[in-house]
């Protein structure tokens, strides 16, 4: 473990999973083919004896126990959750071995990254290579993929290629929210309230409230309705204009951090018979937020005799050259940003400090020369409908359809101090719809399934590089528009062909095309939160140019694509399940939207090609000791052909096309040794390597690393130990997560790079005995360890690399009223 010795250090920290909280507050609607299921406590069966209950999941689109799905699947329903304390989607990857986070925006944005299967690409117009499905809805706008849930079912998280069944975008993995349905026999509700003050300087508070009820209108129609509200005051105090050396003033000096957010959902739930059920599901999102919260780290590039940008160094307190080059010489910076380092001034202005004389002040208390309370926001709703038929004893059709609008808006400091250098903002603007037709049937010793996937998306993410130091203040914008129409077919077979075994296949054809259009231009900037969308807003100055390729770089794709699954399973007793197959997975090509400003890229990379993961994987679940104890195994190699590959240098980036390879393996393991003793634990390795990769869009120098945002081990545990206590139960939770060292860009620089860090949390609550009320007491992150959640390398042009924290030590207070 380590943890820093400085109290001042340890008393504050950045934002994790809830400053990220709820992008987009959407698991709603439940699965038509989804039963309720209890959470992995330990159970108390009619004889006595005490066992872990199942849990039901829909990974393959039927209904099934978790143990007999020859897939790796973390399962939690939404009671096991909320027990836990997990509120965000986030804080998944404190409970899943093989599950990370990859963060941009200070902490206003996370995406998911599955056995080091990651995007680390932010800009708005690219998919992830991890699905989320909201309800068997697909969403499909990387940038609210994390948010506080709220009123769940469960949640399933399926490690590995899912390319039959769910072959969008699905290469990693998938992680699918399942809202809990309304009831056409009860009525239930509960309200909960939770109040929690940070471990920082001002000791901010953190609240939440939510509540949900649901039941009959009549015997055939029933409704559900969930509400969220979530508020984070201001936990990093900003000096500004501290420090401030030379540059114009700028910003209001507002403190950073704060967050609100607003989320409704509304299920209505249609069962005129036994052979059909409608379920119609609606949300409204409403978040805002600081501007990106980044601390600064003084930093320098290295570079080597042909002046190619080799590594970034964190530096010392004595440092005076703005970079190393050979011999140590000092190569001097790129403060323009085109890719040469040119001589500047004889040494920086402050020993240890930035390029403008920023050396920082201390963790939690910055000075920084953009600072706004509501700089940005994500607004987002959507509507649902999923109806299922029985048309036969044998046969049953799906539909769904999904609808979702997004608009976005995240700004940060490029540089976090108080010099107005940079402002990148990227906006988005977008709407996409879905419909999935599908048949599922059963003749005699076959299971199958087949169907049908239309897409359309229609975005407009624009990024902007606000200018600080030029007089009148500018914009670089970048406009890029694109719209994506993608038609699939599929198809799959569970064939139990003799006792004990089963034989699955299945094939997906996808054909997707895309249009995409990127202008780059430059505009006045009249206020500092100015964010251009066309070229007919105030302050257009001229379209900047001609891009290579062409001016505007109008680009089309039309891919054919095919995944499939091949895979056996052994099922020696009713307790143990061997499996062992091969998956191909793809992901479509795409564009690049450079920002403008950034370092300028030949026209031949300005798109890019599908991606191709051949993953084979063998494992096995087994329940031992009466279901008391639970264990699986899974062991892993993945082939990338083309992987999509974020390369980010000076102030943007681009993807290229790159091979990878990655072993690995996970154990999960759930106990419940002694009554009102559960126990889970998991551990996970990955090795994975991404080769020939570049340091800068020259390619001068190319290296083997390893993929940004994926540490080799991972690992948690967790034990709850419930009593009897003054009518009522008494719970006791302790909790401990753990991961190594890993890089946060895929160039694999030294600054950009964290520590392995250990984090505990601690609790206890109390249940009455008729299970309506609840008081709890929580305590995350116990030791205030100080966890980097993303480093973004800008040593070029400001001598530093911006860095971002989870939070620090968090006290929680909770009550909650089930009725």
């Amino acid at each position: 473990m380590n943890v820093t010795k400085d109290k001042a250090v340890r008393s504050k920290i950045s934002y994790f999973g809830y400053s990220t909280a709820l992008a987009g507050l959407l698991s709603f609607g439940n699965n038509a083919l989804a039963q309720t299921a209890v959470s992995n406590e330990q159970a108390a069966e009619p004889n006595g004896t005490v066992g872990i209950e199942e849990i039901i999941v829909t990974a393959q689109k039927k209904s099934e126990n978790v143990q007999k799905v020859g897939i790796a699947i973390q399962a939690f329903t939404g009671d096991d959750l909320a027990e836990r304390g997990i509120q965000s989607s986030t804080q998944l990857v404190d409970v899943t071995p093989g599950l990370a986070l990859s963060s941009a925006g200070g902490g206003t944005e996370s995406h998911f990254s599955i056995r080091g299967v990651t995007q680390s690409d932010y800009n708005d117009i690219v998919e992830s290579p991890n699905a989320v499905y909201l309800d068997d809805g697909y969403m499909p706008f990387q940038g609210a993929q994390t948010f506080m849930m709220m009123d769940l079912e469960r949640v399933e998280i399926q490690k590995g290629p899912q390319g039959t069944l769910f072959g969008r975008n699905a290469t990693g993995g998938l992680i699918q929210f399942i809202s809990r349905k309304p009831s056409l026999t009860e009525y239930s509700g509960y309200l909960s309230l939770e109040a929690g003050m940070l471990d920082s300087p001002t000791n901010p508070l953190r609240t939440t409230v939510e509540g949900a009820v649901g039941g009959p209108i009549s015997d055939k129609l029933g409704f559900r309705i969930a509400a969220k509200g979530f508020k984070l005051s201001p936990f990093v105090i900003n000096r500004y204009p501290e420090q401030l050396f030379e540059g114009p003033l700028s910003g209001d000096g507002a403190d950073l951090g704060a967050e609100r957010m607003l989320a409704v959902r509304g299920i209505l739930l249609f069962k005129p018979s036994e052979s059909f059920s409608s379920e119609l599901t609606g949300f409204v999102l409403r978040r805002t937020m600081s501007a990106g919260l980044f601390e600064q780290e003084q930093a320098a590039s290295v570079i080597d005799r042909n002046g190619t940008w080799v590594d970034t160094v964190v530096i010392g307190p004595n440092e005076t050259r703005l970079s190393i080059g050979p011999g140590g010489a000092d190569a001097g910076w790129d403060v323009q940003n085109t890719g040469i380092f040119t001589p500047g001034p004889p040494e920086r202005p402050v020993p240890g400090g930035d390029y403008f004389g920023f050396t920082g002040i201390k963790p939690w208390v910055t000075s920084s020369s953009y600072g706004f309370d509501k700089a940005g926001h994500v607004d987002m709703e959507g509507v649902n409908l999923k109806n299922t038929w029985d048309i036969s004893g044998a046969i049953t059709l799906t539909s769904v359809s999904d609808y979702k609008k997004l608009s976005k808006l995240q700004t940060s400091n490029g540089g976090s101090g108080p010099t107005a250098l940079i402002f990148p903002t990227i906006g988005n603007e977008a709407w996409s719809f879905t419909q999935e037709l599908r048949l599922n049937g059963k003749a005699g010793n076959l299971q199958w399934q087949a169907g049908a996937f239309y897409l359309h998306t229609d975005i407009d993410a624009n990024s902007a590089l606000g200018i600080g130091l030029a007089n009148p203040q500018i914009s670089l914008s970048t406009l890029a528009s694109q719209k994506t129409n993608s038609y699939s077919i599929f198809a799959q077979g569970d064939w139990s062909f003799a006792d004990k075994w089963k034989l699955i296949l299945g094939g997906r054809y996808t054909q997707e095309k895309k249009r995409s259009l990127v202008t780059q231009t430059s505009f006045l900037r009249p206020t500092e939160l100015y964010y251009p969308r066309t070229i007919t807003d105030p302050g257009y100055i001229a379209t900047i140019g001609p891009l290579p390729g062409g001016l505007p770089f109008a680009g089309r794709s039309d891919d054919g694509l095919w995944a499939m699954k091949a895979q056996i399973n052994y099922s020696p007793t009713n307790d143990m399940l061997l499996y062992a197959g091969v998956n191909r997975g793809v992901k479509a090509g795409g564009f690049n939207s450079p920002l403008a400003g950034g370092l300028p890229i030949p026209a031949s990379l300005l798109s890019y090609k599908p991606e191709v993961i051949w993953a084979f994987e063998g494992g096995v679940k087994s329940s031992w000791f009466d279901n008391r104890l639970q264990a699986n195994l899974s062991i892993f190699h993945y082939d990338y052909r083309d992987y999509q590959a974020f390369l980010f240098a000076g102030v943007g980036g681009i993807v290229l096309n790159r091979d990878s390879k990655t072993n690995g393996g996970e154990l999960s393991i759930k106990a419940v040794p002694a009554r009102g003793l559960n126990i889970t634990a998991g551990v996970s390795y990955t090795d994975a390597k991404v080769y020939n990769f570049p340091t800068d869009v020259t390619e001068q120098v190319v290296r083997t690393v390893r993929p940004s945002f994926t540490p080799k081990w991972r690992s948690n545990l967790d034990a709850r130990y419930s009593h009897s206590f003054h009518n009522g139960t008494l719970t006791w939770d302790a909790n401990w997560t753990y991961r190594s060292s890993m890089f946060f860009s895929l160039r694999n620089f030294s600054a950009v790079s964290d520590v392995g860090h250990s984090k505990f949390g601690a609790g206890i609550s109390w249940e009455d005995q008729s299970e309506q009320l609840t008081f709890g007491l929580r305590v995350e992150n116990l030791a205030n360890e100080r966890i980097k959640t993303s480093v973004f390398d800008v040593a070029s042009v400001c001598g530093c690399v911006d860095v971002s924290y989870e939070l620090p030590r968090v006290y929680t207070l909770s009550v909650r009223y089930n009725f």
